[in-house]
C-alpha cells in the first residue's frame, strides 16, 4: 500500500510582494540667513541685523564682534543674557537713530521704561542714547499747551478736534444784565448790536433798557499735546 504523503503535491512559499517603502516626510529647511546679517538672541527673543548697524553705535558690540564672541549658540545665533523687549528699543535707535518717546495722553510718560532703556544704553555703551535719557531729553520733546476761555450764551459746545487736543466743558448758570430789545424781538433779546434802526426809533429818547436774566457761562479748557520731533533726530 502505497504511502498517501508521497502523492501529496508539496506547499510552495507565498511569493514575496515587493512594496514601496513609504517617502519621508519632508522636512522644511528655515531659509538661510545672508552672509552680511546676523542672528542676536537676547533673552528669549531673536533679533536679525547687520554687525555694522550694531558697532557704529556700541563700544560693546565693537569690542565683542572685533574677536570671537563668547556665547555663540549652536545654531550660530549670539546669546545676549538681557532683557529682550527692552533691547528692541535700543536696536531701533542704533537702526534709526531716532531718540524713543514712550508717552501716552492719558498714563503720561512711561518712566519705567525709560529707566530700563537707560541701563541697557550704559550696558552697551550707547552714549547718544544714554546721555539723552540721562539728561530726560523726552521731557523737553513733549509738551502740553493749556487754555481757558469763556463761552456766554452758548448752548452747543461739540466741536471736532485733533486727537492730540483734549478739551473739558464747565457749565455753570449766571445772573447778567441782559439788554431787552424795545420791540421785543427774541432774537434781539441780550444783544444790543442785533437792533437796527427800527428798533432805535421805537426807543426814541429813552435810555436802554436792561433786566435780570440766567446766562449759561461755560468755562472751555484746553489742553493740546506738541511734539517736537525735531529733538528726537537732531541728536545725530
Amino acid at each position: 500500500m502505497s504511502d498517501p504523503q508521497s502523492d501529496s503535491v508539496p506547499t510552495l512559499p507565498s511569493p514575496i510582494t515587493a512594496t514601496t517603502a513609504p517617502a519621508p516626510a519632508s522636512i522644511t529647511t528655515p531659509a538661510p540667513i545672508p552672509s552680511n546679517t546676523l542672528i542676536l538672541q537676547v533673552g528669549e527673543r531673536r533679533f536679525v541685523t547687520r554687525p555694522a548697524t550694531l558697532t557704529r553705535g556700541s563700544e560693546f558690540f565693537a569690542r565683542q564682534l572685533s574677536s570671537r564672541w563668547p556665547d555663540i549658540q549652536q545654531d550660530g545665533s549670539y546669546f545676549i543674557d538681557a532683557d529682550g523687549d527692552v533691547f528692541q528699543h535700543v536696536l531701533r535707535y542704533l537702526r534709526h537713530e531716532i531718540m524713543p518717546i514712550f508717552y501716552d495722553s492719558v498714563k503720561g510718560h512711561e518712566y519705567t521704561l525709560y529707566f530700563a532703556v537707560l541701563e541697557q544704553a550704559r550696558y552697551f555703551g550707547v552714549e547718544s542714547l544714554q546721555k539723552w535719557l540721562e539728561e530726560q531729553k523726552y521731557l523737553q520733546a513733549v509738551k502740553i499747551v493749556r487754555s481757558a476761555s469763556v463761552l456766554e450764551g452758548v448752548e452747543d459746545v461739540s466741536a471736532s478736534t485733533g486727537s492730540n487736543v483734549k478739551i473739558e466743558h464747565y457749565v455753570t448758570w449766571k445772573t447778567r444784565k441782559v439788554y431787552v430789545c424795545p420791540r421785543a424781538i427774541v432774537g434781539h433779546m441780550g444783544n444790543r448790536n442785533a437792533c437796527g434802526r427800527l428798533c432805535r426809533n421805537a426807543r426814541g429818547d429813552d435810555e436802554d433798557e436792561y433786566e435780570d436774566g440766567e446766562v449759561l457761562e461755560v468755562l472751555e479748557v484746553r489742553e493740546t499735546t506738541i511734539l517736537d520731533p525735531k529733538l528726537c533726530i537732531e541728536q545725530r
